[in-house]
This record gives structure tokens, sequence and C-alpha cells, in this order.
């Protein structure tokens, strides 16, 4: 009788397959994982930074600390892997037959070694795809990949390697090859996939409208800079500035400049002195005159280690300033109370004036940028003063 395929036994098997790749692959792969452009969680960047800091790092990549980072490093190790299988694959990628995924893999194997194209199987095996039961059965399965004595190599390890080479048991420990998923699960899974690109669909006109929204907020900006500079040539001589003076009032320290407000029109951030310092990765990206640079916003900050009190947690909302932004996402700093090890750390800076930017309590702000999805409703609980925003840079 088949039984279902545990998430247990996908992430067995990716340790399996990331155990199998060879030592200059792998330092290439984790070489890549260094990328800016490339994102995961604070634990699992952590893990991938010490395995890149090893001198061999396939002799320590399954070890318990590490488990966390394996789906990730999998995922990079078989990307070109996997593009070329979706390639040759065509219009059955999506939900391959066994019989379609077999004849696409003898061709991908011209370009692949074997042990690159298990790490990529089991990398969509424990993915939740369509398509990740019929490359678990098929690694599992087929020799060529050297997964079939996934199980085998999992008790090996939980058992130190002492586990008996014969009997009856080693002919159970094969089963798992042969397991399925019964229809209500293929069902569901197929559901999930449908609901996931409905959602992929609102982010994606979400998106366009925060895009169109900061096009016309860039638009009345340079459009209020043209007049205020005709303005102020006109009345040089007469009132003695009075029509310029709300402008210089509004982006003086303390002079609490306020969020964009849908009574106004679009704001656009003060005009402080220094330039935000951004990567070439996310100068491409991001825009240093986003409409929200330096406004503070609450933000999901991921924890960088486990709490070991709480360890179902691995992040809490703050406050962050905004040091750069896209349509779909921003740049933030996030702030640290005092008294946290953020606060010890001489790479952060304390704010001066922080009941006027929105925070309720002394606060530093990381040296470290963090990307966060922009906000779709709602405005930002605050402005940084000018004074505070140069301090960061």
């Amino acid at each position: 009788m088949e039984r279902e395929i545990t998430d247990s036994d996908r992430a067995t098997m990716v340790r399996c397959a990331v155990s199998r790749v060879g030592r200059d692959e792998m330092k290439a792969a984790l070489i890549r994982t260094n990328d800016p452009s490339f994102t995961a969680p604070t634990s699992v960047a952590n893990a991938l930074k010490a395995l890149r800091k090893h001198r061999d790092p396939t002799s320590v990549v399954t070890r318990p600390q590490y488990r966390a980072a394996l789906p990730y490093l999998a995922a990079v190790v078989s990307d070109a892997c996997l593009a070329r299988t979706i390639e040759v694959l065509g219009d059955h990628s999506d939900d391959p037959t066994r019989e379609q995924l077999v004849a696409a893999l003898d061709e991908v194997r011209d370009s692949f070694p074997d042990a690159t194209i298990g790490v990529m199987l089991a990398s969509v095996a424990d993915a939740d795809m369509p398509a990740s039961d019929v490359c678990f059965d098929l690694a599992a399965g087929d020799e060529r990949f050297g997964l079939t004595d996934w199980a085998d190599a999992s008790r090996g390890a939980s058992a130190g390697g002492d586990g008996p080479a014969g009997g009856g048991e080693p002919a159970n420990r094969a089963e798992p090859a042969s397991r399925g998923t019964t229809p209500e699960q293929r069902e569901a899974r197929r559901l999930k996939k449908q609901r996931d690109a409905e959602e992929r669909r609102r982010k994606l006109e979400v998106a366009r409208k925060a895009g169109e929204q900061v096009r016309r907020a860039r638009k009345q900006e340079r459009a209020g800079a043209a007049n205020g500079a005709a303005n102020g040539a006109g009345g040089a001589g007469g009132s003695g500035g009075a029509g310029g003076s709300g402008a210089s009032d509004r982006h003086a320290p303390g002079a609490g400049v306020s969020a964009p407000s849908a009574d106004r029109g679009p704001s656009v951030a003060p005009r402080l002195t220094r330039r935000a310092s951004l990567t070439p990765l996310e100068e491409e990206e991001f825009d240093r005159a986003d409409p929200w640079v330096a406004a503070v916003v609450f933000a999901w900050v991921p924890f960088d280690a486990v709490d070991p009190d709480h360890p179902e947690l691995d992040g809490k909302s703050r406050r962050c300033v905004v040091v750069a932004g896209s349509p779909t996402d921003l740049l933030v700093r996030a702030g640290y109370s005092e008294g946290g090890m953020k606060s010890r750390d001489w790479k952060s800076v304390p704010l001066r004036h922080w009941k006027r930017a929105g925070f309720d309590q002394p606060t530093w702000i990381d040296s470290e940028t963090l990307r966060v999805p922009r906000p779709t409703d709602g405005e930002p609980v605050g402005w940084l003063e000018p004074e505070d925003w140069n301090s960061l840079w």
C-alpha cells in the first residue's frame, strides 16, 4: 500500500543530494549566495556564510546547524540545470508525467552531471510544486542520480552510521521509492497552486498602481520645483520671500514633515543634505528620490539568531527608516531600542530627534539595509529630521 511522502522525506532527500555535490561545485554555489541579489532569512544567510568560510564545505554541510540552509543551497546548485530542464520540457514543464520528465533528463544529461540533476530533482521534490511527487519518485527509483539509498543514508546519519547492514529492515527502507500521493492530496496542491497564482497577479497589480503613484509624485515634484523657482524670481524684490517661507519651514528640522495625504496630493521626501549610499545592485533597482525616502514605516525584521526561549519566533515588526524605494519594495534600515544588542553595536546610529520622527523611545538605526514589501495602504508614521538623516551616512 502506498503511503504519503512526508516533509521529512523531502528534506532528507535534499540533504542526501547536497552531500554528494563535488567540492568545487559547492564552493562555486556558495560564492553565488554572497551576491546582494540573493535573499534568504538571516539564520540561513548566517549558515551559508559559515559554509563559505569552511575550507571543505562538503565535509560539514550535513551537520544540524546547516540544515536550514540546504534547500537554498540546493536551489543555487541546480538553478542552471532546472532552467535547462524547463526549456526542454516546454509546455509540459508545469506538471510533467514521469515519461516526459525522463525523456527531458536524457537530453539534459548531455550538459549536466548526474549528481547535479539529482540535486535538482530533490530541490523540486521539496518545493511543493505539481511536479514534486514525480521528481521525488524518479530520484528515489533511478540509480543514475545516486539517490536510491536516500532512506538508508538518513538512518545511517541518525544512528551514527552503526545501523544493521542486513536483515529484514533494509527492504522496508526501500519502500519510500514507490510511495505516492492520493488524488485528494494532488487536488489540494492544484488548488494551492491556483491560489498562489492569483496572489501573484494581485501583487503585480498592486506594484503597477504603486509605480503609477511614484511617477505622478515625481512629476508633481518637478512641477512644484519649477513653479517655486519662478515665484522666487518674481517675488525677490517684493514681499521678502513670504511665499517661499512655507517650503523652507516644511523641510527645516523640527518642522514635523508629514506623509503624503489624499487632501494635498502626493508629498515629496524632505530636502536632505546627504544622499543615501547604495550598492551598484541596489542602484539598479531602487530610487533614492522615492517619495517615501526618510519616512519611518513599520516592517517585519527577521531575527539574527533563534531565540532559545521562543524558537517559534523568527522576527518582529519594527519601525524602520526608508532609504530608497521601488514600485514594489522599500529599502529600509531597522530601528532598535536602547539596551539591545544593536544599540551596543558601534556601527548603529542613535537618533537625536526620535520623538519627532515617530519613534516611541530612544532608538538606534542599524547599519545594514533590508528589502521589505512596499505597503499597499496607510502612510508613514513619521519622517526623519535632516540632522538625523545626515548622521546615517
